[in-house]
């Protein structure tokens, strides 16, 4: 199996030949590395294109194998090479016969390769399980022995950063590593969503004559769930940051939030977190618990990292006070109940 960046490199190089199997969360880099590859083989003269590239999009449950063995069938037209892609919403809604019978297909056609066809099977996000790196599912076992497979995970949030600081220069802005760090912690690692977050804020910070984003900036244009908002709160309870966490709630008083309803946002995060460190302390891994709790793997890691801060036991003696909190605001102490919990007293 491959990365993102071994395939860049290849790429880079020029080499694209055979087949690719593209899997993973990050579906924005999937249609980079996908751009990349057909003007490697088309070329920057697209006057054969619909000659020789051939585009299946496939929805749930949805597969038609005799057209792409008519695709790989039809010789290139004025040209060395042809593309096919096959872009699946759901791949792991096919039966397992489809399954078994579209591997028999690509298989033959890998065995019986001329050099004159590159494809590309892509799938979305969330559309495949491909296991784990101990043990993959059989699907993609068995395409790993005649295709490249390449895994396509989240950026590294250095990377990302580098990458919305490229961005944002097109509006003539700075990004700090703080900013940028406030952007990805509201918004998650998913490209797709990040270029759109760097547009709204560099129009935004760019109309007020800025020269750097703010966090001010990204607070007032990024719309950041409650989920999101607690979990900020309870990093910044967990790591001590007592003025963070004050600073956090006081935005929640603003809006006139239930503290009921703040509370229970917090006790949850904490319980989730408890379990994680349960996860941790048994030795199993951010992937176990993704599945186990249904969270995304992004948010796991979030979740993961942040149990790493403390023990089980803190966890435990955090729910305790979580509870006694909630006690104390259900008798009418308010927000001052959440500040107690906040100060540890």
């Amino acid at each position: 199996m491959l990365t993102e960046n071994d395939l860049g490199l290849e790429l880079k190089c020029g080499n694209v030949s055979g087949m690719y199997f593209f899997y993973g969360d990050e579906d924005y880099m999937k249609n980079h590395r996908l751009t990349e590859i057909k003007r490697l083989v088309i070329g920057e003269d697209d006057s054969f294109a619909s000659f020789n590239c051939f585009d299946f999009n496939f929805g749930d449950g949805e597969i038609d194998l005799g057209a792409l063995h008519d695709a790989f069938m039809a010789p290139p037209m004025m040209a060395p090479q042809k593309l096919i892609t096959a872009s699946f919403a759901d791949l792991d809604s096919l039966k397992e016969k489809e399954k078994t019978a579209l591997l028999e297909l690509l298989r033959e056609q890998a065995e019986n390769d001329y050099g004159d066809t590159v494809f590309v099977m892509k799938v979305t996000s969330g559309g495949f399980d491909p296991g784990t790196q101990k043990k993959p599912s059989p699907f993609l076992a068995a395409a790993s022995k005649f295709m490249k497979c390449v895994d396509f995970a989240y950026q590294s949030d250095a990377r990302l950063i580098r990458w919305m600081a490229r961005h944002f220069a097109d509006y003539k802005l700075e990004l700090q590593m703080r900013e940028g760090q406030l952007i990805l912690d509201s918004c998650g690692r998913s490209m797709f969503r990040l270029i759109g977050e760097v547009k709204k804020i560099g129009a935004y910070a760019a109309s007020r004559g800025a020269t750097e984003v703010r966090a001010e900036d990204v607070l007032a244009c990024v719309s950041r769930t409650d989920e999101d908002e607690a979990f900020r709160l309870t990093n910044c309870i967990l790591e001590g940051n007592v003025a963070g966490a004050l600073q956090n709630l006081s935005i929640k008083m603003r809006k006139r939030e239930d503290p009921i309803i703040v509370l229970s946002q917090i006790t949850k995060t904490f319980a989730d977190l408890s379990v994680a460190a349960a996860f941790i302390a048994d030795g199993r891994d951010k992937n176990d618990y993704a599945r186990s709790m249904k969270m995304n793997d992004y948010r796991a890691g979030l979740y993961y990292r942040a149990a790493n801060l403390a023990s089980a036991e803190y966890f435990a003696r955090a729910m305790e006070r979580c509870c006694e909190a909630d006690r104390q605001v259900k008798l009418g102490a308010g927000y001052s109940a959440i500040e107690r919990l906040i100060c540890g007293k």
